[in-house]
């Protein structure tokens, strides 16, 4: 979350930053900066928001054609019609997050817990799950055709279950 005193720090940051390429600018100057940065027409603006603490007029921070890195951050984020194609989550808390008509292909989960997900309506077509802990998961209404466990085709292996308990 940013506050005034962070906002100022990174005025101060810009304003020592642009001194060594020989532009001066006054700290209210870079501060106008800052808010224009936040897609903010100024200073009082930017500050209004950061007091602000209504959910309904979020501040946003948008790096177009550049790389956002969010670091030890709590906040709840809304993404909307986003392409964050190659983005990595490191060591990062996603629980009780929803993801509704999201593009999977060619992600990696890996030392992920994933307990509890409900999974609906989704393909997996062509995905693999190895080395994972499948225990007490339910499969229901799931098109099996091609899916192999250790191999093996499933829908033979669900032919004989089934043919073993008419017998």
């Amino acid at each position: 979350m940013f506050t005034t005193p962070s906002i100022k720090a990174m005025a101060k940051a810009l304003r020592d930053a642009l001194k060594g390429h020989k532009v001066e600018l006054s700290h209210g100057e870079c501060l106008e900066l800052i808010a224009r940065q936040f897609g903010l027409k100024d200073w009082n603006a930017l500050a209004a928001s950061i007091r602000q603490k209504s959910a309904d007029k979020p501040l946003f921070f948008a790096a177009i054609g550049e790389e956002m890195k969010l670091h030890r951050t709590t906040e709840k984020l809304d993404v909307n019609d986003t392409d964050l194609s190659g983005s990595v989550f490191n060591d990062a808390n996603l629980s009780g997050t929803r993801f509704n008509q999201i593009n999977f292909a060619g992600a990696r989960f890996n030392d992920s817990n994933m307990s509890g997900w409900h999974v609906n309506d989704v393909n997996l077509s062509g995905g693999r799950i190895q080395n994972s802990n499948l225990s007490g998961v339910e499969f229901r209404n799931c098109r099996l055709a091609g899916a192999t466990l250790d191999g093996e085709p499933l829908d033979a292996m669900l032919e004989t279950y089934r043919g073993s308990k008419l017998s």
